[in-house]
């Protein structure tokens, strides 16, 4: 009667399969975002060392020679490339945390019965649609129409 009981036991605590902590770990978009976050992060690493950089060649700049307007042309650029790439690290850890909420919250519907499969296919594609055309930069040339730039976050120009 015991081994029943333990038996019985073991098996319930056995059965019950409890749902993965952390979903967003297998969703497409949320690793897409973990790497356009990284991305972003070493684009604002590298700027910041060009800054400084740009600093020291201020700094050196002869004076009444130009070499000083145009060091400080440079910095002012290179300060606002720091401002628009810290927004845009900013604006992926904001996108991850509410990603990993919402692939959550999908997964928890998904392992109710009757519930929709995840990561959702549809959903999928229209993130992939999506993404698609903001990454291609598209350029206008007079002669040739429109051509497509290198995808962001790449380094050839």
């Amino acid at each position: 009667m015991k081994n029943l009981f333990l038996g019985s036991i073991l098996m319930f605590l056995f059965a019950c399969t409890p749902g993965d902590p952390q979903p967003e770990l297998a969703d497409p978009i949320y690793k897409d975002l973990a790497v356009e976050l990284d991305i972003a992060r070493k684009n604002l690493d590298l700027e910041d060392k060009n800054l400084k950089t740009l600093l020291k060649e201020k700094a050196a700049a002869i004076p009444q020679t130009g070499q000083v307007k145009f060091a400080t042309k440079k910095v002012y650029d290179s300060q606002e490339k720091i401002i628009v790439l810290a927004q845009r690290v900013q604006y992926f850890e904001i996108s991850l945390s509410q990603r990993a909420s919402l692939a959550k919250l999908k997964y928890n519907e998904s392992l109710a019965p009757g519930g929709k499969p995840w990561p959702d296919p549809q959903e999928l594609a229209m993130y992939a649609s999506v993404t698609k055309f903001q990454r291609d930069k598209l350029l206008w040339d007079r002669n040739k129409g429109v051509k497509k730039d290198v995808p962001r976050g790449t380094d050839k120009k």
